[in-house]
């Protein structure tokens, strides 16, 4: 059974928190989300849907919480967890097929509840090489590209540069798009927008003129998060635009700094270990489409003439001619 989040359903939300799954690295990472404080926020604003699970069957609990954004026609999943009342008999196999079990029901229904709010897609974002992956290949996701997420809590003080970043202005933002449109896989974009460009810090470089790179940063309670977005033409000056980049958020180990790096930029990977990141995890990015069922109503015209039956026309003669011969039409024209 799957019903809405209310509140009678704090404990178990709470307790399920303890071993969820966040499938939003991001969030994760800068902001240290609580699945409870979200769903109680969703009741008034309906940013953070959350599903709650019962198995009839062995009792098992589980719940889902997604992130919902106006301004986006995508869905992320923000936390899965579940719980088994007792451990099952055959150990680890039996928990990850109830496991599995509860996901694939969760994730179907939040499916048919987005696709009824007009949601496009649901995106989730899942180490490569883990359990959940394969759970949710199951449910109908597939991998639209890869990341890896490096990581960095201190400044080498012997890099320098001199490459100048300038703060991004509005008249940046058509360039920017530009940019991004040249940059970044169409198919990703279906799936991936470029960060809001009036949140967060925001810094370009320009070589003649032309916008050559864009580096966003977003810096949440715990940490902040870099995404570049680099010409192929300007790779050679990756590594001074993190240097210059680094400077204006001075990653500490209480507060580091988390650079989000898609596979078709996997060229950024030698310029970042080359400043001092280091790779936390590879992940895939996911995405299942919904279905939204449209009902139209039928036309005035329409109606009137699936109520009435229509006569059946007379048949229409055609008049045939026979083929030419010489230039010239048979005299002998009938018509049949």
């Amino acid at each position: 059974m799957i019903r809405p989040f209310a509140l009678r359903d704090l404990a178990l939300v709470s307790r399920l928190s303890e071993n969820a799954v966040s499938l939003h690295t991001e969030s994760a990472l800068t902001l240290n989300p609580h699945p409870v404080r979200d769903a109680l926020i969703s009741m008034v604003s309906g940013d953070y849907p959350t599903l709650i699970c019962k198995h009839d069957e062995s009792g098992a609990t589980g719940f889902i919480q997604l992130q919902v954004q106006e301004s986006s026609p995508h869905a992320h999943v923000f936390f899965l967890g579940n719980k088994h009342r007792e451990p099952q008999k055959n150990g680890d196999s039996d928990d990850l097929h109830l496991k599995e079990t509860i996901w694939l029901a969760l994730l179907d229904q939040a499916v048919a509840e987005m696709g009824s709010r007009g949601v496009y897609s649901l995106v989730a974002e899942v180490n490569e090489t883990g359990d959940d992956f394969p759970i949710l290949r199951r449910a109908g996701f597939v991998v639209y590209t890869r990341q890896d997420i490096w990581v960095l809590d201190s400044v080498d003080t012997k890099f320098h540069s001199t490459l100048l970043l300038s703060p991004r202005q509005s008249e940046d933002d058509w360039d920017i798009q530009l940019l991004y449109a040249n940059t970044v896989p169409r198919l990703v974009q279906l799936v991936e927008p470029l960060p809001p460009l009036t949140e967060g810090e925001g810094w370009v470089l320009r070589e003649d003129g032309e916008l050559v790179a864009f580096v966003h940063i977003s810096t949440g309670s715990i940490a902040s998060w870099m995404r570049l977005f680099v010409h192929p033409n300007a790779d050679s000056w990756a590594q001074d635009i993190l240097t210059v980049a680094l400077r204006r958020v001075m990653p500490t180990p209480t507060h580091p700094v988390f650079c989000c790096v898609r596979r078709y930029q996997s060229w950024l990977q030698r310029p970042l270990e080359r400043t001092g990141f280091s790779l936390l995890e590879s992940q895939a990015v996911m995405v299942r489409h919904t279905v939204q069922h449209q009902k139209k109503g039928l036309s005035e015209a329409t109606a009137v003439l699936e109520t009435q039956g229509i006569p059946a026309s007379a048949p229409m003669v055609r008049r045939y001619q026979l083929p030419k011969q010489n230039g010239k039409t048979n005299s002998n024209d009938r018509t049949t």
